[in-house]
């Protein structure tokens, strides 16, 4: 056996072995594009050309100023760490009462933002009960004195 094609398939072999390891890029939500965002023009676009173009937004709101939220992100499975955040493009679109685009801003992902969760808890009324007070209370409880059925 020639010497050039042992090495060569070894090489074959690993490099397909590395490439197989590699996840596919997931995109969820809206496909943002920048041809998109370009014919979308303040005080001239619509909502139905907004739509059309765009399609049906995540997040419609409607109180305030009406504005409609489009978010595209993109996120890849990793074998040591889970799932990894690559890109998260969030856009909102204002409309004026008439139904005419007023603003349109591209709000920036920032990975470095960490939002702090709330570790309060809010009280309830009631009792605190154990699992033993909730398997063993309630017999007898619900039973009906004319009940023939047993």
């Amino acid at each position: 056996m020639p010497f050039w094609k042992k090495p060569s398939s070894t090489i074959f072999v690993f490099a397909s072995l590395l490439v197989s390891c590699t996840q596919p890029i997931e995109v969820h939500g809206n496909r943002i594009s920048l041809k998109a965002l370009n014919i979308i023009e303040p005080g001239k676009t619509t909502e139905q050309q907004v739509l059309e173009r765009l399609g049906k937004p995540v997040i419609t709101q409607d109180y305030g100023p009406k504005s409609w939220i489009y978010i595209e992100s993109k996120s890849q499975d990793t074998v040591l760490s889970g799932k990894k955040f690559l890109n998260r493009t969030i856009l909102r679109i204002s409309f004026s009462k008439k139904g005419i685009a007023t603003t349109v801003d591209v709000i920036p992902y920032d990975k470095e933002y960490n939002p702090k969760i709330a570790t309060r808890k809010t009280p309830t009324a009631g009792q605190e009960i154990t699992v033993f007070q909730q398997l063993i209370g309630n017999f007898g409880r619900f039973e009906n004195k004319n009940d023939q059925s047993f």
